[in-house]
């Protein structure tokens, strides 16, 4: 069975029921992910999946989007899709958060033990944001003329080498 995952939950209620939960996030409902995309016109969906395994509550499931952003290369608008699947630990503080095993992603809930959906998952999705966005094929960015003008002939000329001096040192 498939239900739409609330906008703020308790995760220990969520998996009892043993449900699939699906989610449409707007990107513009994050503000730190929306700050760095060129544009938050497009949707994350989400789909998670409660469990209990030893003493945590553990959600597993996949993210997909589609990021707009500005090829460093030459500029132009571009779009970046994913599809990632993520794991995360639910812990009710920092000092549990520690203790977990290094492979563990923690989320910390707040003072009533519940979780906001954008808090949630805009972290997660941000992290799969390039760290240089560029066209993966070259041929793509449309980089014009690297050169501007050309140098005169004789502004080589009279100019010393700043190394010459260094010609003559002896080091050993």
């Amino acid at each position: 069975m498939v239900k739409a995952l609330p906008q703020r939950f308790n995760p220990d209620l969520l998996v009892r029921d043993g449900t699939r939960f699906e989610l449409v996030l707007s990107q513009s409902q994050c503000p730190r992910l929306a700050s760095i995309l060129s544009s938050a016109d497009n949707d994350i969906q989400v789909t998670a999946l409660f469990s209990r395994r030893k003493d945590h509550i553990v959600v597993t499931g996949r993210l997909k989007t589609r990021f707009a952003l500005d090829c460093q290369r030459c500029l132009e608008s571009m779009h970046v899709d994913i599809s990632e699947p993520f794991e995360l630990v639910f812990v009710e503080n920092e000092l549990k958060a520690q203790t977990l095993a290094k492979e563990l992603d923690p989320v910390i809930l707040d003072e009533y033990g519940q979780i906001h959906v954008v808090d949630l998952f805009e972290d997660e999705v941000m992290l799969h944001v390039p760290v240089i966005p560029k066209h993966s094929d070259l041929s793509v960015c449309d980089i014009g003329q690297t050169e501007f003008g050309e140098l005169p002939a004789d502004v080589d000329e009279g100019k010393t080498n700043p190394f010459d001096a260094l010609k003559n040192l002896n080091l050993h």
